[in-house]
This record gives structure tokens, sequence and C-alpha cells, in this order.
């Protein structure tokens, strides 16, 4: 019996050393406190040359999260998530402009629950420590294993796990993004006072209502030989902007970064757009098959960009 118990006490020490020791726990605890803590801060966001400064004020009363994200620089913007469900405020002379979108992993919550996916297509790597909004902090590196997707580079806060800081860097080791905190306080209220826009209640607001999604059993096109570790997270049938044609659009994501593909027949009236630009931290990359306008848009190399416009197989032909 008294081996028994020495086994079962050594095979549990065992398990929390192994837990110790498996560095991808600092990332999963990250991801969690994104989710799970009470927490409110001023952080910097850089899109290149672009730099705005953002109120963030996070909830988790247990049961569902709630956010507000309030831009301090230029035209007022504010944007209020419960769950994954967002509404943005726009508010110009005249009007504001109510928009509502899906949330897809906004800072600091960039990196995905379940960090499995992640693991197989990069490669974690410690380095030193910082202090970032006056909270010590540990450096991590996500390094890419293929030319498909950026380096991501995070400050972990030592006691919460709380991304601190984030960039992201190109191949040549450039900046593309970056979100640092400045200022962070944790709080344990659950008063949800806060939780509605400031904005000028004299204004009319118009709600920018999206179209209704369209479901299509026809089999539009097929998509096979996505770059390694993306997979399909939506798809929806919808007309865009003016034009009657429904639009096909596809997301695809890594974990980590999110890419737009559209595909939509081309009218007479529609000039087809080809080629390569780049609209900020976005390649986009533009072609036509079959009479169909493709379009990918993302914040990833160009290489994923044009593999991802290259899976469209059995296009239907207009």
């Amino acid at each position: 019996m008294q081996r028994l118990v020495v086994g079962l006490i050594t095979f549990i020490l065992s398990c929390y050393a192994q837990a110790a020791e498996d560095p991808w726990l600092q990332l999963e605890k990250a991801s969690q406190a994104a989710r799970k803590l009470s927490y409110k801060g001023f952080f910097l966001y850089q899109n290149l040359q672009d730099i705005r400064s953002i109120e963030i004020t996070h909830l988790n009363n247990g049961e569902e999260e709630f956010a507000r994200m309030v831009t301090l620089d230029g035209q007022p913007h504010e944007a209020l998530s419960r769950g994954k469900n967002m509404m943005v405020f726009n508010s110009n002379k005249e009007n504001v402009m109510i928009q509502e979108r899906q949330g897809q992993n906004l800072f600091p919550a960039i990196l995905p629950p379940d960090m499995e996916s992640v693991k197989a297509i990069y490669t974690l790597r410690f380095a030193n420590q910082e202090r970032i909004g006056g909270r010590e902090a540990q450096i991590v590196y996500l390094e890419p294993k293929d030319q498909f997707r950026y380096l991501y580079k995070l400050w972990l806060d030592k006691e919460f796990g709380l991304i601190l800081k984030m960039s992201i860097l190109d191949h040549q080791q450039k900046m593309i993004e970056q979100a640092s905190f400045n200022q962070i306080a944790l709080f344990s209220g659950q008063d949800l006072n806060w939780f509605k826009p400031n904005v000028d209640t004299h204004k009319k607001y118009i709600m920018n209502e999206a179209p209704q999604n369209k479901i299509s059993h026809e089999k539009y096109c097929t998509i096979s030989n996505l770059p390694a570790g993306y997979k399909e997270v939506s798809h929806v049938t919808r007309t865009m902007g003016n034009q009657p044609q429904l639009v096909h659009h596809w997301v695809f994501s890594d974990g980590l970064s999110f890419v737009s593909l559209f595909v939509n027949p081309i009218s007479k009236d529609q000039k087809p757009r080809v080629g390569e630009t780049r609209v900020g931290s976005s390649h986009v990359y533009a072609r036509v098959m079959n009479g169909n306008q493709i379009m990918v848009v993302g914040a990833v190399p160009q290489a994923t960009i044009q593999k991802i416009s290259n899976s469209i197989q059995d296009m239907k032909a207009h």
C-alpha cells in the first residue's frame, strides 16, 4: 500500500512538472485571460503609419462577455460587443451610423480559445522580460513554420497572463501591426452602466443594415488545397453595395489571421479587376475566372492570398 501511495504521489507530481514545463500553457493562459478577466485600459494601435489611441473596457460576469472600445483620435468611433456580436457607432457632422459586425479576435483577445491549431503551424520561443504599462511582461515569439503567415511577438503579463503588447512582423522583420497598453487595471464589479455608446444624442441615428444572407444549396465552386492550417470559419451569400448579383463570401483562418474570399458573377456594366495591391496592412489579389470576379483580402503574406485564390476549383461559368 505504501508503494502504491508513493507511486501515486510521484505520478501526480510528474504531471504537475510536465504542465509547468509546457510553454504552450502560458499561451493558453493568455487566451483565457483576455476573455475571462474584467479590465479597463488604454492602448495604442498602429497599422503601418496609422496610429490610434483606444480605450477598452471588458467585463466577464461568468456567463457572457461585454466589451466597449472607444477610438480617442479623429472622428468619434465606438464598438460595443456582447459575445461574438458587435455594434459599431461611427459619428460624423450630421449623423451616427450604426453597423452590425462579427468580432474577430480583437486585441488583446487575439489568441484562439483552442491553441492546438496554432501549435501545428507556429514554433513558440521565449525571450527576455520587459515592463509594459507599468507591469512586468514575458516576451514570447510565435514563429511561422512556412511562408504563409507572419511572425507574432507577444508580451504576456507575468501575473495574469494577459497580452499587454502585440507586434506582427513580416518576413523582413518590418512591423505590420502593433498594439500596446500604456495603462491597464483589473476590476471586479458587475455594473454595466458603461456598456452604452457615448455619442451625441442630438444627431440622427442611421442603422446601416447588412443585406440578408441567402442560403444557396447550389454547388458554386470547390475550394481545395488551402495553405496549411487555414480552415473555413464562415460562408455567406449576399448582395453587396448597389450590385444586384449575389456575392459568395468565405472567411478562412489559421487561428490568428483571417482572410476573406469574394466571388461573384461579373455583370455587363461591371469592369473586372485584375492584379495585386495593398491597403494598409492587407494584401488584395483580384482575378477573373469563367466570368466571375475573384477577390481575396487579408493582412497576411502575398503568397497566402495567391494560394487561397488559386484554391478555387470547378468554378461555375457565367
